[in-house]
Parts: C-alpha cells; sequence; structure tokens
C-alpha cells in the first residue's frame, strides 16, 4: 500500500521543469518564426540607415548600419526567445541569463557581421541583385549566426543548473 501511495504522489506531482520543457521540435519552429521576426527588424532597420544616409552600402558604414540593426534584432530576440520559444528557468537570476544571453548574442554578432560584410565587400553581387545587395549580404550573416545562437540559448542561456544536474543525472 505504501509503495502504491509513493507511485500515486509521484504520478500526482507536478513534473521536473526540464521533463516539462517544450520539446525541441517545438522550440525550433518557434526558434524559426522568431528568427523571421528578427530578420524582418534587421533588415528595416538597415535599409531605414542606408536610405536615410543615403551611405552604406559598402565598407564600414555597412558594418556600423548592420550592427545597429543586428543589436536591434537581438534586443526582440531576447524578450522573444526567453518569454515565447524557451522555457525560461525561474532559477537563475535576470542579470546572469541576459549577460549569458549578451555573450552568445556578441559572438554571434561577430559571425553574422563579419559573414555578411565580407560579402558584401569582397563577392560582386549579379546585375539584378545589385540594388538588393546588402539585404543579400545581411541574408547571409544571419543563416550563418542562426546554428550558433540556438545552440547557445537553448543549451546555456534558458536553462540552470538545477535543470542541467537533473539532465545529467
Amino acid at each position: 500500500m505504501l509503495q502504491y501511495s509513493a507511485s500515486a504522489a509521484a504520478i500526482a506531482a507536478p513534473a521536473p521543469r526540464s521533463v516539462r520543457g517544450r520539446p525541441l521540435a517545438i522550440q525550433l519552429i518557434r526558434f524559426a518564426v522568431v528568427g523571421a521576426i528578427n530578420t524582418f527588424v534587421d533588415l528595416a532597420v538597415l535599409n531605414l540607415l542606408i536610405i536615410l544616409t543615403r551611405t552604406g552600402q559598402t565598407g564600414a558604414p555597412f558594418a556600423l548600419y548592420k550592427t545597429i540593426a543586428f543589436v536591434c534584432a537581438v534586443l526582440n530576440s531576447y524578450l522573444i526567445n526567453r518569454n515565447w520559444t524557451f522555457d525560461r528557468s525561474g532559477h537563475k537570476y535576470k542579470l546572469i541569463e541576459a549577460g549569458q544571453f549578451l555573450f552568445v548574442a556578441i559572438l554571434g554578432a561577430l559571425i553574422n557581421v563579419g559573414s555578411s560584410w565580407s560579402v558584401v565587400t569582397y563577392m560582386h553581387p549579379v546585375s539584378e541583385l545589385e540594388r538588393w545587395w546588402p539585404s543579400v549580404a545581411a541574408l547571409v550573416g544571419t543563416a550563418f549566426s542562426l546554428g550558433f545562437n540556438f545552440i547557445g540559448y537553448k543549451f546555456w542561456v534558458f536553462t540552470s543548473k538545477q535543470s542541467s544536474d537533473h539532465a545529467s543525472g
């Protein structure tokens, strides 16, 4: 009888956070949706800066504008991913989580801006794409940083020591 009661209590108790978490497929789909929104924010800010200044289609001005656009997209990404994509752990201090997110985002920015700058600076656009070449280069940067960011966010930022210990134990 005691064994039955313990089993019934285990069934009635809420599952640990790491077991309750969203399945990987759902997280990937949500991350892709957030990525699409962030890509729109990134491209909108980039092109707005280029249009307003009538500069920045190549070189250092492009890198500066791309960095500003990327920061806007990253802020959006943190808010949506934290609250919607991943099951944010309540066990981690928000400041630590935000610092980790910023660290991953900075590395992602280096990958994103560096690869997009390389494309816009060293590759020649196809004549039909010349007008849109900065946006094409930005999309290349997004593609290069996408996988890195997902892994960093899922397995380091939006997890806690407790859920990591539970998963390994």
